[in-house]
Parts: C-alpha cells; structure tokens; sequence
C-alpha cells in the first residue's frame, strides 16, 4: 500500500499546515509580523521625511513666539547729504547740520498689546506642528497594513506551494506505476505520456507559485531595507490576532483613531484659527520703542570749522509709544475672513464625505470576511470528501479497476480543494486586515 501510505503523509502534512500550530508559535508568528513592521518604520525615508517636517514646525512655532519678545538691533551708518542749510550773520558763516552724518544707536521695538492675534498665530503654528505629528503615524500605519498584506501573502503562497508540491509527488507516484504497467503491458503509451504532460503541467504551476513569492520577498524586502528570505517562519498562520469588530464598533472606534478623520479633524482647528486671525486682520496695535546711540552734528559748523570730536558726537536716546490702527485696506479683511470661513466650511463636507466613504469601505470589508468565512467552513468539508474520494481512488487505480483520467480527476480536485481553503482562509485574513487599517487600530 504504498501509495496509500505516501497519501496519508501527504494529508497530515496539509492537516498540519492548515489546522494551526501550538500557542508559542503563533506568538512566533506575531512577533515576526511586529518585527517587520518595526522594521519598515524605521527604515521607511518617507517617515523620516515626515518626521522632518515635525522639526520643522516646532521652529515655525519658536520663530512666531519670538515676535512676542523684543525685537533689538544695531545700526551703524554714514550719510552724505548735500546742500546743507546754511546762514550768514555779518562775516559769519553757520551750517546747522555737516554735510557728513555719523550715526550709530542700538534700539528695541516691542509690541505691548494686540489684541492676541500673535498668540493665536503660536496657537495655529502648534496645531500645524500636531498635524504634521498625525500624518507620520499615518505614514507609519500605511507601511504597517502594506507590510502585513505582504506577510500574509507569502504565508498563502508558502502554503500553496507545499499543496503544489504534493500534488507533483502524486503525479509522479502515478507515473511509475504507469510505467509498471507499461512494461506489463496493462497501459498504453497514451498513458505515459498524459502522466507526463501533467507532470509538466504541475511543475509550471509550482514555478509560477514559486516566482509569485518571489515577488513578494522582493517588495517586503524594499519596505524593511534588509534581505527578508528566511524571515517569516515556515508554521506561521492567518491568524491576526485581533478583536473582531462589528461594522457599528469600528465605525464609532474609528471616528477617533481613523487617521483620515484626524487629520480633517487637525486641519478644522487650524481653519478655525485661520478665521479668527482673518477677523483680526484689521485690529490695533500698541508698540513701544527706545533707541540708544551715538551721532554727530549736534553743533553747528561756524565759518567751516569742526568742532572737537568730543564736542560734536554725543550720546542721545529715544522713548515712545505708537498706537497703530488700520484704517483702509479695500475690504481686504473682510475677503480674508471669507476665504477662511469657506476652507473651514469645506473640510466639514469633506468629513462627512470621508465618514460616508468609510462605512462603505467597512461594511463592504466586513461582508468580505463574513463570505470567506462561510465558504471556509464549505470548504473544510470538501477538502475532507476529497481526501476520501482520492484514498478510494487510489486503491481501486493500484488494483486496475479505474483509469488514469479517473485518478487524475479525484486528485485535481483535492489539490482545487485545498487551494481553495487556503483562498478563503486568505481572504479572511486581508478582509480583517482592511477592517482593522479603517478603524486605526495599531497592532504592532
């Protein structure tokens, strides 16, 4: 019964596959997936990228909580200017002002009051600071689900691989005994060379299979920047290991933690600013300002003499204060203000469009799950009454009652049986991935 024998094998060895395995390796099996989402995330340049305009931001912040300190700077200059005033008095000649001006002072502006407009510009700035912070955990979520896609997908190919590979051992344990029986002459040559092509014919397939996980390695390996053959180990499984979510929880969990909906949301309160210092556009200010410094020309040049240097530069300061009100600005203000009103206006639109377009997305995602799993559960039993049916075909193929086409029938149709379970334990996988990537539920 060898040929029973080696069928038994083969069922065990998919039994092993397709069952599961012990709880320490599907713990394994997370951590692996965790660690090649690390991975990618660490390595990925646009999250760095990402990650440099939250640097970024934190400087615009500083730069706008600068203007609420004084602004100091020096200034030293020359100035020529020519014709000067001048006056006669008899045979005297006066000049009030040199013809060369020397001026060098060191003076400070500050604004006292303004209405705390240049607080909600810092307000603004640091809420631009925050949605730069969501888009690279949004980044880092995409690389996630694109990494676990890809995980899950060489675990399906893996898997259909080791289906194809049994049934390449089946055709070829079918082909010696043709080859017996031709030598008995009990088969044809007919015989032989059908077994032959549909050896040919599975060795196409594992070759396809085999060149598809290839492909997948080869992306994988270009999220995580490193060689990923070899990562992912042989007894992993579907298996997420997450919380099923109804449509109704993911929708009511994801209004905060969709990372879509963060954003609109991190974008409304940097509109509702934006408006606010539109109002202001035409608002007063109050500034102080003093200046220190050193000039010349603060005596008059009698006859063309110049005085002592001593004499003619002197220490002088200024103090004020400046009340600045907008008066005209061709209802600029008021068109500003507008703009702002309507982009806040615009994201609300664009919340419920997302809102809309997400409980699609999670129903459509969870009738998927909620199919592959029915389908899962046919399928389960037809791989069990193929395996049946090919363990009778088998000892009636052995004992010459039926023919090659009858063997190759019942084995075609475990191998679609298997394959067939893989697919919908697959899709289970990816429709419960999309599921949790539209709720924002960070699994690593």
């Amino acid at each position: 019964m060898k040929i029973n024998n080696n069928y038994i094998a083969s069922f065990l060895l998919f039994a092993e596959i397709l069952v599961g395995q012990e709880v320490s390796a599907q713990e394994k099996t997370d951590e692996t997936l965790k660690q090649l989402v690390r991975s990618a995330i660490e390595y990925a340049p646009k999250i760095k990228e990402q990650q440099q305009m939250v640097s970024i931001g934190d400087y615009r912040t500083k730069v706008q909580e600068s203007a609420l300190k004084p602004q100091i700077q020096s200034e030293i200059g020359v100035t020529r200017i020519d014709p000067v005033a001048k006056a006669n008095f008899g045979t005297t000649n006066l000049q009030f002002q040199p013809n060369m001006n020397y001026n060098a002072n060191i003076g400070a502006n500050y604004v006292l009051y303004d209405w705390g407009k240049q607080n909600i510009n810092i307000e603004k700035s640091k809420l631009e600071t925050e949605l730069s912070k969501t888009g690279v955990e949004g980044l880092k979520n995409i690389y996630a689900y694109q990494v676990a896609n890809l995980y899950y997908g060489i675990i399906y190919t893996q898997k259909a691989i080791e289906v194809q590979k049994e049934q390449l051992k089946l055709v070829e344990d079918n082909g010696k005994i043709i080859g017996d029986r031709l030598k008995q002459g009990d088969a044809l040559d007919y015989d032989q060379v059908s077994i032959q092509v549909r050896y040919k014919n599975a060795e196409s397939r594992l070759t396809d299979l085999q060149s598809q996980l290839e492909r997948q390695y080869i992306y994988l390996s270009s999220l995580i920047g490193k060689d990923a053959h070899g990562v992912i180990p042989n007894n992993a499984d579907f298996n997420l290991g997450l919380a099923a979510l109804s449509t109704e929880e993911a929708f009511n969990q994801a209004q905060n933690s969709n990372f879509d909906l963060k954003t609109l949301k991190d974008r409304d309160l940097i509109a509702e600013r934006e408006v606010k210092i539109a109002k202001m556009g035409s608002a007063p200010y109050i500034a102080a300002n003093a200046s220190l410094g050193l000039r010349n020309g603060y005596l008059p040049r009698i006859n063309g003499e110049i005085p002592p240097i001593s004499d003619d530069f002197k220490f002088g300061s200024t103090v004020g204060v400046k009340l600045t009100i907008p008066v005209y600005s061709g209802n600029k203000t008021a068109h500003q203000t507008e703009i702002a009103r309507l982009n806040r206006e615009m994201l609300k639109y664009s919340a419920e469009v997302t809102n809309q377009n997400l409980k699609r997305d999670l129903e459509a995602a969870q009738n998927d799950y909620n199919t592959a799993k029915n389908k899962l559960e046919l399928s389960e039993r037809n791989v069990f009454q193929a395996q049946y049916a090919l363990k009778l075909a088998n000892a009636r193929f052995k004992n010459g009652v039926i023919t090659n086409v009858e063997i190759e029938a019942s084995q075609t149709a475990l191998r679609e049986s298997q394959l067939t379970q893989l697919q919908y334990q697959y899709q289970m996988s990816i429709a419960q991935l999309e599921l949790n990537r539209l709720t924002g539920i960070k699994f690593w």
